[in-house]
């Protein structure tokens, strides 16, 4: 028998519980219809117009991403823009659309975990703690710090471009310390400056870092890389493939998008 929309939902929540979507935010089942029979999920950070096509072309009947396709509250579903427009085909196609953000920030094994984990990161606390345990006691919170072998700054900043597949980085403030104590946080974590200078961080990896941040950082003597919200977190999409396939066994076929659709060019 096949699986429905509303099982795989169900199992991404036993994960990523819908108590823990903050209050900015807004994500979980966006589209569809939860009878929905499913064979073939999309993986994917974003919902744009690429993902949706390859979906529609190759017969998947779901797609999961990390930010939600609706995020601010819609007044119109005319297609007059590209969220009404996705949304429309989205629906016309008999897609199911499911988001985890904040949540999946927060979890065990979500974003933060799994990029601390690829960049050799142990003994990891939450950042930025919000006050909640999990079903296992552990503290929930944005970003993870904790420590690696010291490294001297080239090496930290060549094993960073290694392991998230960069070519280039941003980096503000000292580079000639060496690395022992890393703070990172995927996305656009520049609210967290000051929390990775008061847990002793050495180097705060994150995204979006902008002006006052990097400003912030370097009158603390923290030094800070930027590389890029989408580096810092397409490392989940991995995770959220794994966790289904061990929750819901060889039942459904899933793929993983992981290149960004955004043109970027260095002139």
């Amino acid at each position: 028998m096949n699986l429905k929309a509303i099982n795989i939902i169900e199992a991404m929540e036993r994960w990523v519980p819908n108590d823990l979507v903050d209050s900015w935010d807004n994500t979980g089942f966006q589209i569809g219809d939860p009878n929905r029979e499913i064979e073939k999920i999309l993986i994917a950070l974003d919902l744009d117009e690429l993902v949706l096509n390859w979906a529609i072309s190759d017969g998947y009947q779901m797609i999961i991403t990390h930010h939600p396709i609706i995020y601010r509250p819609l007044t119109s579903l005319a297609i007059t823009n590209h969220t009404s427009s996705t949304i429309h085909k989205a629906i016309k196609n008999d897609l199911v659309v499911y988001n985890a953000h904040s949540n999946l920030d927060l979890v065990p094994g979500g974003v933060n975990d799994r990029l601390a984990n690829i960049l050799g990161v142990r003994n990891t606390i939450p950042l930025s703690p919000i006050s909640k345990l999990d079903n296992l006691g552990r503290e929930l919170g944005y970003g993870r710090i904790g420590e690696i072998d010291e490294l001297s700054f080239i090496e930290f900043i060549n094993l960073i471009k290694e392991k998230l597949n960069v070519s280039e980085l941003l980096v503000y403030g000292d580079t000639s310390k060496t690395i022992s104590r890393v703070a990172v946080c995927g996305g656009s974590g520049g609210s967290f400056v000051l929390d990775a200078f008061n847990k002793g961080a050495d180097i705060y990896i994150t995204g979006d870092i902008k002006y006052h941040d990097s400003q912030l950082g370097y009158e603390l003597g923290l030094t800070l890389v930027d590389a890029g919200h989408y580096n810092t977190e397409k490392v989940v999409l991995p995770a959220i493939k794994e966790y289904l396939e061990s929750e819901l066994g060889n039942q459904l076929k899933i793929e993983v998008l992981m290149e960004s659709h955004v043109p970027r060019y260095i002139y």
